[in-house]
């Protein structure tokens, strides 16, 4: 890292030979003040150079900063109200009652998703009459997920109820 202190020093070192050329007489001793001079003002310039650099990348890396607290942000204001909640089914979702037109909606988020601060609504999945439990799945991600219970589920039947259907004639 460049040292402030040490460019700081060479300005200094750099004001007083030219003091020095100001009450010097003979030509050598002036051109060994004035090379004395440029060394340290290619000292200096390389430093401020330096600096630059450093104040460059500080910026770059404050635009970046700010750019994830506005991402954290965001994500925080998106899923505000959003609890974790266990369904049914055992598995655990974000889960929030939102207004739907006239009325209210639970809108499920993918657990997943929410880990990675991102807000993504489960959507469900069609299914039919013998399965237990209502499924959905993450767009984003592609998970799928066992929801609440499928009020329309049947249970199949045992195998005598279906020894007996199959075995008397209607």
């Amino acid at each position: 890292m460049v040292d402030i202190a040490s460019a700081y020093s060479a300005i200094k070192e750099t004001l007083g030979l030219l003091k020095k050329i100001n009450e010097t007489k003979s030509d050598f001793e002036i051109k060994v003040a004035t090379s004395a001079i440029q060394d340290k003002l290619i000292s200096v310039q390389g430093a401020c150079f330096a600096l630059d650099d450093i104040i460059h990348s500080r910026d770059a890396e404050i635009v970046h900063l700010k750019a994830k607290i506005a991402e954290f942000e965001d994500f925080r204001s998106q899923a505000e109200g959003y609890e974790l909640n266990q369904l049914d089914s055992g598995t655990f979702v974000y889960s929030k009652k939102q207004p739907v037109g006239d009325s209210e909606a639970i809108v499920y988020l993918c657990p997943n998703c929410f880990c990675r601060r991102v807000i993504s609504i489960l959507q469900p999945v069609p299914v039919s009459e013998n399965v237990i439990f209502h499924k959905s799945r993450c767009l984003q991600c592609e998970n799928h997920f066992l929801m609440n219970k499928n009020q329309d589920y049947v249970p199949p039947q045992a195998l005598e109820e279906l020894g007996r259907k199959l075995s008397s004639n209607p």
